[in-house]
């Protein structure tokens, strides 16, 4: 998770630390966010976002600078990093080739001829009858 949406979540935990719900301004989030990050209110709304989609807050509104959040859950899990697959020399890849069946697609090509000509012959039977 980025940094900024680590910095607002925190700011967020901290403030509603019962769930409840909590309004704060954009300028705390920007005093919030770790120093060198671009404090734009675009980068909040963003990480605000990220972190609604998440499931981690539930943000009741947000306007002109101000939003009313609460935390949902008490801290953002740490990412878990995979170990590198290692190479298995017993495994062994098998291709499997599939048989062309020529006889289902030529009996596909017929009933798609006859239910062209059924269909063609009921169009021309209404028209007929019209």
């Amino acid at each position: 998770m980025e940094n900024i949406d680590r910095a607002v979540f925190d700011k967020i935990a901290a403030v509603s630390r019962d769930g409840s719900y909590a309004i704060i301004d954009g300028d705390e989030f920007a005093d919030a966010l770790p120093e060198g990050v671009r404090r734009a209110a675009g980068e909040i709304d963003g990480a605000l976002k990220n972190l609604q989609k998440q499931g981690y807050i539930d943000l009741k509104y947000a306007r002109g600078g101000t939003y009313c959040v609460a935390a949902l859950k008490s801290k953002i899990a740490e990412p878990v990093e995979m170990p590198a697959p290692t190479k298995d020399e017993s495994a062994t890849i098998v291709e499997v080739k599939e048989k062309f069946n020529g006889f289902a697609a030529a009996m596909y090509a017929v009933a798609a001829f006859f239910g062209a000509a059924a269909g063609s012959a009921i169009v021309c039977a209404i028209f007929a009858a019209v």
